[in-house]
């Protein structure tokens, strides 16, 4: 997982790179780091040497797997554009020298091959292709290792992507050199397994990183003002609200240390765009490109019914909080249900709209029987758009992590009224999950010019007085960072599913 980080290094926007095609290069020449021990045998630099000037000890196998790998790296988008046409070179060199001839012919790489091989899986030092052993491809790390000073890249990129240059310099003398083989794994292999045998020191190599240089609530401020689209004060208001809890979950997921890192990691990006959501501005949220036609979050979206079991209509099963994936098709569509929310502040109905929305319905009313609403708080009220928000068991806040999956949205353009039930959501697409407001008054409308929001049921008279009555009982409460609640607060004791019609 350290090549996750690292690769932050490769989307820097330096313009010192040059990919106008030059000689052959050894790592020498190209500015070779003198903190990284080249790996290879004695007499491995002058190999290399002898091969850089055609008709001087070069072959033609060698000079060829030479160029392919230079033309990959050449045309893949990901290299970082810091790296130099030079150290391009110095790299394929690099890989093939090391192999020598009589290995290239062995494993049968030639361009074409190792093009398709690339094309096919996006790396191109594939064991499982041409059956490059993990030693040879730990000496191909050496060797190209010195080729760039890659704790400058990585410096570089941090600071390209805003981070702060305290944690910039911090990662740059703190990495080893098992980190900067990692940083050349990531770009020679895959990023997904950089080190082959050695991921587990690589994960331990990260976490000590991260430990040693992260502050978290730094580097979010830090790359939120950093292009000045976002005001210090909504910046001041994420950090406020990245808990110590998520610190700690989001540094354990990123070192690739935890069981499992990945929805780890997923759980805490969505709480930290959940938190992000609540305390931009609009304006401040497109400008980071995270409107309705921005950037999806790096998690995908369920998009089918999950196959399990449904629960039980009348909920009297057991209380289930968390999910492997999506919610069974449980609901008829041709059929109407009613929502009954039974809460201390009196009994709201709502008419679910199994028509036009019937994906939403059927998860919220398989949520409600598997009684993942019961005893939660309406935990959000504010009048000054006009509603209440709720669906937060694990937390009942904002930063809760959800039932362990998203939605599709189904359709834009909503325009809200009072008495609507609403799915809440980040400003990324198909990222709803659980959470849910009631549009209360006709300041809802001001939230007509996203229209991303997908309503999905209508409560009747009787149950709007209701939330008219909660709405208004809201205190500002200066903690809070959706601006207040109700009080005293409203609790919802159960959500029932009553078949109408």
């Amino acid at each position: 997982m350290i090549a996750a980080l690292m690769g932050a290094a490769c989307s820097s926007d330096n313009d010192d790179s040059g990919n106008t095609p030059s000689a052959a290069i050894t790592p020498a020449e190209a500015g070779a780091s003198e903190e990284v021990e080249s790996t290879t045998p004695e007499g491995g630099a002058a190999a290399l040497e002898e091969a850089d000037e055609p008709g001087q000890g070069s072959l033609p196998f060698t000079d060829a797997m030479a160029e392919a790998v230079y033309q990959v790296l050449l045309a893949d988008p990901e290299v970082p554009e810091s790296i130099t046409d030079q150290q391009m070179r110095c790299i394929g060199n690099a890989a093939a020298s090391t192999l020598g001839e009589e290995r290239i012919v062995e494993l049968g790489i030639d361009g074409p091959s190792l093009e398709a091989a690339y094309g096919d899986s996006g790396s191109f030092l594939l064991g499982d292709r041409f059956g490059i052993s993990q030693a040879e491809i730990d000496e191909i790390l050496g060797e190209a290792a010195a080729c760039a000073d890659w704790r400058e890249l990585l410096a570089e990129g941090l600071l390209g992507d805003g981070g702060s240059s305290d944690m910039t310099a911090c990662f740059a003398a703190e990495i080893s050199d098992l980190g900067v083989s990692s940083l050349v794994g990531g770009l020679l292999i895959s990023p997904e397994s950089p080190l082959g045998t050695d991921s587990e020191r690589a994960g331990q190599e990260m976490a000590r990183l991260l430990e040693s240089c992260l502050d978290l609530r730094s580097l979010v401020y830090d790359s939120l003002v950093f292009d000045g689209g976002v005001s210090e004060q909504s910046a001041q208001c994420v950090v406020d609200n990245i808990s110590d809890d998520l610190v700690e979950r989001y540094l354990l997921a990123s070192s690739g240390d935890g069981d499992d890192e990945g929805a780890e990691l997923m759980g805490a990006v969505s709480e930290l765009l959940d938190i992000q959501n609540q305390c931009l501005t609009p304006e401040e949220l497109e400008f980071m490109g995270m409107t309705d036609s921005g950037a999806s979050p790096d998690f995908a979206p369920v998009d089918e019914f999950g196959s399990g079991p449904c629960p039980l209509a009348d909920g009297s099963g057991p209380q289930v909080l968390d999910f492997d994936g999506p919610q069974a098709m449980c609901l008829d569509p041709s059929k109407q249900y009613t929502a009954v929310f039974a809460t201390t502040a009196g009994e709201m109905r709502v008419a679910l709209d199994t028509a036009n929305t019937p994906y939403t319905a059927n998860n919220f009313a398989v949520l409600a029987r598997h009684r993942y609403y019961d005893d939660t708080l309406l935990f959000r009220t504010d009048p000054s758009i006009g509603i209440i928000q709720g669906g937060a068991p694990h937390t009942n806040s904002p930063s809760d992590p959800g039932p362990g999956y998203t939605i599709p949205d189904e359709g834009t353009g909503f325009t809200y009224e009072p008495g609507q039930i609403v799915m809440a959501r980040t400003a990324a697409p198909n990222s709803a999950g659980a959470q849910f407001f009631f549009a209360v008054n006709e300041n809802t409308a001001l939230l007509n010019s996203q229209g991303t929001y997908v309503v999905f049921g209508q409560m009747d008279d009787e149950s709007l007085a209701v939330a008219e009555a909660i709405l208004a009982s809201h205190v500002d409460q200066p903690d809070n960072p959706l601006g207040g609640g109700p009080e005293p607060p409203v609790i919802v004791n159960s959500v029932t599913i009553e078949k109408t019609g």
